[in-house]
């Protein structure tokens, strides 16, 4: 049963299926308010509905924006974004008589497609400033999806309200979401899920809105704006810039993604900046704004922190900038998005080229391991090679290093290389599996220099560290 005790269940449910009669004898969902200034009753009031809207921060002068109402019903919402100027888009997933014949005494008319939210793109869609999804989410098998959809069509804010479950702060610390499989929420059967608040703004967050506001909880409704896009740049940056220097694939430690995968991006970056938090990171990809998941103190000034690749990026290279609350943005990293089947990447190891001249040799200067930082490393699938060098060259690509382990003439391919500024670079790559445990040697050159001088790290895998 939904939370909040059996006798308010109860009224719940009576009061859900008394509206329901009303619906069957053909009462509108909503009142409507025709030009004329009539008033068509419906189940809900014009009072309620406008003390709804007038809780969102919603401009009152919408010229020359537009509005998306999903879930639009009778369509009372659509025509107060009409009256306030909006160019308006109204969908549902069945017509609603009294839209059809309203829209008819407005002039400009409301768009009115029959869509299901699954059916909510771009490409089918368009996007939208604004866009109202009110009444509609928990009535959807696939709410994480939903919102995700809502994101994808939304530029600028979307103003989202779903039931709620009255929460147990004792549970998950208050954000969950209870299930109901048949017609536990009110007696029908196309109620899915109840979240609690902050379940249902951690839900929008995971969606992709960088900003989520609660606007209300009442009546076990709860009504959230969520914003697409971060707050403008400081005119006046009060911290200085964050200085990027890589942006990789949490799995592979390579710049390649795979659109059909759970992939993540881990960025790298150096800032003076102290007291930082996920919270104040600003990250963007494709001047897509994405929320920080993770954020790691690396020592020495040096951060990383991880985020979603955002939905719907396609095959080609993307950007990716970062800053922090009080930064500027500085620089940008590309990630490259591969098409569904392609692989890329180089863990085999080849012959060594042949040195076309002797060059300078790069400086090795530091090793890590990229989970610990340390030059011990344990066989996980994650752990990369982490290898610092220094050389004047300012044209290096990972095509143009390469490294070798033990003097045994065998290249290793780079992983990635980024540039650190200054001279200074950082290779990284995986190590080969068919390195047993102990002491083990690495060295770095280009294809046009020489060899550095030897580092040295050992390898003792996970076996032998459970057997230990």
């Amino acid at each position: 049963m939904p939370s909040g005790g059996t006798s308010g269940d109860l009224l719940y449910r009576t009061a859900v299926q008394q509206h329901v009669e009303q619906l069957l004898r053909g009462t509108p969902y909503h009142s409507l308010e025709l030009p004329d200034g009539t008033i068509v009753p419906g189940l809900i009031s014009i009072e309620a509905l406008r003390t709804r809207i007038q809780s969102f921060p919603i401009p009152s002068d919408l010229s020359g924006r537009t509005v998306l109402d999903v879930g639009a019903a009778s369509g009372w919402n659509s025509f107060e974004m009409l009256r306030r100027g909006a160019a308006v888009t109204a969908v549902d997933c069945v017509e609603f008589e009294e839209l059809t014949r309203v829209r008819e005494l407005f002039t400009p008319r409301i768009e009115y497609k029959r869509l299901d939210v699954d059916e909510l793109t771009p490409d089918s869609i368009g996007t939208f400033d604004f866009v109202l999804f009110l009444g509609v989410l928990y009535h959807l098998r696939h709410p994480l999806l939903a919102l995700e959809r809502i994101w994808a069509v939304t530029k600028d804010a979307a103003f989202v309200e779903s039931f709620v479950c009255e929460p147990n702060q004792s549970v998950n610390n208050g954000s969950y979401l209870e299930f109901y499989d048949v017609d536990q929420l009110g007696g029908q059967v196309d109620n899915w899920f109840g979240p609690t608040p902050k379940c249902l703004e951690a839900m929008c967050r995971s969606a992709g809105f960088v900003r989520v506001e609660l606007a209300y909880v009442a009546d076990r409704r709860a009504g959230l704006t969520c914003y697409r896009n971060w707050e403008p740049e400081p005119l006046t940056a009060t911290a200085p810039a964050a200085r990027l220097y890589s942006a990789v694939n949490n799995r592979t430690g390579d710049i390649y993604f795979h659109a059909n995968k759970d992939e993540y991006i881990c960025i790298y970056f150096q800032t003076a900046e102290k007291g930082l938090s996920p919270e104040r990171m600003r990250i963007e990809v494709d001047g897509r704004a994405v929320n920080a998941l993770v954020l790691a103190d690396r020592g020495h000034s040096e951060w990383q922190v991880n985020c979603r690749v955002p939905p719907g990026l396609s095959a080609g290279e993307h950007s990716v900038r970062v800053r922090t609350q009080d930064s500027r943005f500085a620089g940008e990293r590309t990630i490259v998005m591969l098409t569904p089947g392609d692989e890329c990447g180089r863990t085999d190891s080849s012959p060594l080229p042949a040195l076309a001249a002797e060059g300078p040799a790069p400086a090795l200067i530091e090793l890590a391991n990229s989970l610990d930082r340390s030059t011990v490393f344990h066989g996980y699938s994650s752990e990369r090679l982490c290898c610092r060098f220094t050389l004047a060259e300012r044209q290096l690509s990972r095509d143009t290093v390469v490294a070798e382990f033990d003097g045994q003439s065998r290249a290793v391919p780079i992983g990635f290389l980024t540039d650190l500024g200054d001279g200074r670079w950082e290779a990284n790559l995986l190590l080969p599996s068919e390195l047993p445990d102990g002491s083990h040697s690495i060295r770095l050159r280009t294809l046009t220099g020489g060899w550095s001088e030897p580092l040295d790290f050992s390898v003792q895998r996970r076996s032998a560290v459970l057997s230990s």
